[in-house]
């Protein structure tokens, strides 16, 4: 798997980094570095939004930020950007709503380097993550000595041990960790560890599995206290408006900004997506066509009446066997995310509704009659 390769490999790095600069050497270069921009204050702050009339309006609105990722390739989907300039990418990101950027730094499957992260950091002035598969507390301070202003850890990488003491040498070091979990499990742990900043990441990276209903799934898992970022999968208005309900603080897009012909077009799209109150339900499905065509228009909600005397009445088995093959179930490569589906009844017992909940996998029940309460 990837992701035991990756670790393998970073901790052979490691080593021959650990012989060419050693670990004291390492934290006198941390130690001698100006303070770290404020990741988690960045992400907390009320987002300036654009409005009809020209002007700029903080007020009643959803505030979901944008974090720009500059990424050169992937285990997964290889090369992203052939013709690739790391310090270009980051000017235009920063130059166009991104409240932060992330720079992958790990070499051999992203194609990342430590380089192209102090090298945006002195054309930028917004927070600059280091991404990469950070192990061991030298990892730290190279990237407080490299201009990193905070830094990832993955939970699926590391012992609650190590989680914890990992983000007390970033916290010493005056730097956020934006800690990254994949199940209610790891959200929990993070939790527990102190983590102020929380990545939800839709993608397995055992399997690259993607669940696009994960958001949701963890959605009361993680106190409201802490910030929440959305991770992977977001590659349109549509995707980052359905994450944005679960009350996201960031979004973090790698892929398709990378690999968009209009960068800053798609910056905008994202966060006018992600920023947008609306909901959009579309009802009476019954066909394969039909629950495509309406995530792909990008519905939030899709409609499944359960009333006999409808003409749009499905039968729930029919239901459970036309989301197995529609395009946003979660397979391998899928990089949708999902709509929400719900369930209308008319006059039903509790008892049929919540079995039809859960041989379907409803989000929500609609009561259209007399059901008591």
């Amino acid at each position: 798997m990837f992701l035991n390769q990756i670790v393998t490999q970073t901790l052979k790095d490691l080593e021959q980094r650990k012989k060419a600069c050693s670990s004291s050497e390492m934290m006198l270069h941390a130690v001698a570095q100006p303070p770290p921009r404020d990741l988690l204050e960045a992400l907390s702050a009320r987002r300036v939004v654009d409005t009809a009339i020209g002007g700029t309006d903080t007020s009643n609105q959803p505030q979901v930020h944008l974090i720009a990722e500059v990424k050169r390739a992937s285990p997964s989907k290889g090369l992203l950007a052939p013709h690739f300039d790391p310090v270009a990418l980051a000017r235009i990101y920063a130059m166009h709503g991104a409240t932060a950027i992330s720079v992958l730094t790990e070499p051999h499957f992203f194609l990342g380097s430590l380089q192209h992260l102090r090298a945006i950091k002195e054309v930028v002035s917004i927070p600059v993550l280091r991404k990469d598969f950070i192990v061991d507390e030298y990892q730290v301070y190279e990237a407080r000595a490299w201009g990193a202003d905070a830094i990832l850890l993955i939970c699926a990488i590391l012992n609650n041990e190590q989680l914890k003491h990992l983000l007390h040498v970033a916290h010493d070091q005056r730097m956020h960790c934006l800690v990254e979990v994949h199940s209610a499990e790891e959200a929990r742990r993070a939790v527990a560890a102190g983590a102020q900043i929380i990545g939800v990441n839709s993608r397995d990276l055992v399997t690259f599995r993607m669940n696009p209903y994960l958001m949701r799934e963890l959605h009361y898992t993680i106190p409201a206290d802490r910030v929440v970022v959305a991770e992977s999968g977001i590659h349109s208005a549509a995707d980052a408006r359905r994450l944005a309900r679960y009350d996201v603080h960031a979004m973090l897009v790698g892929e398709s900004l990378v690999k968009s012909q209009d960068i800053p077009g798609q910056m905008r799209s994202l966060l006018e997506g992600a920023n947008q109150s609306a909901q959009v339900k579309i009802c009476g499905l019954r066909t394969q066509v039909h629950l495509n065509a309406a995530t792909e228009a990008g519905a939030d909600m899709l409609g499944l009446m359960f009333y006999e005397p409808s003409h749009r009445y499905i039968e729930p088995a029919q239901v459970k066997m036309l989301l197995e093959d529609t395009r946003f179930s979660s397979s391998p490569g899928d990089e949708q995310a999902a709509p929400d589906l719900v369930g209308v009844f008319v006059n039903k017992e509790a008892d049929f509704i919540n079995e039809v909940v859960e041989q379907v996998g409803l989000h929500f029940v609609q009561l259209h009659g007399n059901e008591p309460p």
